[in-house]
This record gives structure tokens, sequence and C-alpha cells, in this order.
């Protein structure tokens, strides 16, 4: 069955993702049929080439797609990787070398409160100096997989997504059941 309404979809796909390091197709990220990859299309959840490759497929279909580095995660920016001060970090004034190591991802905030993702890069004297790039910017996604479903969102679906509700964390379900969008029967956040 294709759905190609111009509608929002729900789609679930299980794939492999393969990127090059270092001159060596390497598998970096896998969703699998027990576990897909599930998303409404047409609401910026996935990269629009992603969503256009699999536009056309019908469920059942296998796809093997690359989708450029310009069109994913964009480039690498070195003005991305950068020094900041070493007592950011402290806690009670005590460094946490158990959290904040290279090669290492910790949570920042930027002066906006927005949440971003540091990879560390090093561990110096009195600076840690962090990478805020994509760890796969720059990087062509080689993505192998199968289309498992594709059906119209539903109106509950849709209202999931203008609720707040998909995706966030930090809520409480005050013991009612999850479901797979991590939203519990009462529209909170689990």
């Amino acid at each position: 069955m294709k759905v190609n309404n111009g509608k929002h979809e729900v789609k679930a796909v299980s794939y492999e993702l393969y990127v090059d390091m270092d001159g060596v197709p390497t598998i970096v990220e896998e969703c699998t049929a027990e576990r897909p990859f599930r998303f409404i299309t047409g609401v910026g959840y996935t990269f629009d080439a992603f969503e256009t490759a699999l536009q056309p497929l019908a469920v059942g279909d296998r796809f093997d797609f690359v989708v450029k580095a310009e069109e994913a995660n964009g480039p690498r920016d070195e003005e991305f990787v950068f020094d900041v001060d070493k007592a950011i970090f402290s806690v009670d004034g005590s460094f946490p070398s158990d959290e904040v190591y290279p090669g290492g991802v910790v949570p920042l905030l930027d002066a906006d409160g927005n949440r971003l993702q540091a990879t560390v890069v090093a561990v110096k004297k009195d600076k840690v100096t962090i990478d805020l790039n994509h760890p796969l910017a720059g990087k062509d996604l080689h993505f192998v997989g199968m289309l498992l479903e594709a059906r119209p969102a539903t109106e509950e679906e849709l209202q999931r997504l203008t609720s707040g509700c998909c995706g966030c964390h930090g809520g409480s379900c005050e013991g009612g059941k999850c479901d797979n969008n991590g939203c519990c029967e009462g529209g909170k956040c689990c």
C-alpha cells in the first residue's frame, strides 16, 4: 500500500545507517523490525531528503540510499570547537572527571536556555575543549533498510505533536501506562 496523499503519514522503517570512517563503511546506528524508527512525515522530525527517498516506496519495499551531508547534519564547522572554563562543570567545587572526559558527551545550556549536546575533545588544566558539531556533521549518511509501515496519521497522533506531549521528557505519568511516544493515557509526559 502506498500512501501519497500529501497529508501527514506515520511511517516505520528498519534500517542500518553507515558512514565512511577513514575510508571504511561503518555501521553507526541500527533500527530493527522489532524496534523500528517511527515518525510522522512533514513535521520536521527527519531530514527532508530521508522522507523524500521513502515517499515512493510501498510497505515491504527495501531501500538503499544516501543522504548527503549538506542535506543531513551539515558540514563540520571548526568554529563550533572551542575551550570553556573547566569550572563550569564543577559540582560542589570538584571536577567530575568520571563524567567529563575526552570522547564523552555533556549536556549544556546556551545563553537562551536551549539544551545542547557537546562532545568533549580534551580536558586541560583550566579548560575543557568541546565540540558542538553533530557527531555525524560532514558525513554522508547511507541508509539500507525496509519500509514497514505507511499510513495516514490520525488526528490524535497529530494532536499529540501540538500538545507538546510527544518526545518530551521530565513530566510525570503519575502511575499510568506510557505509549510508544512517551505519553500516558492522560496526555502527560513520561
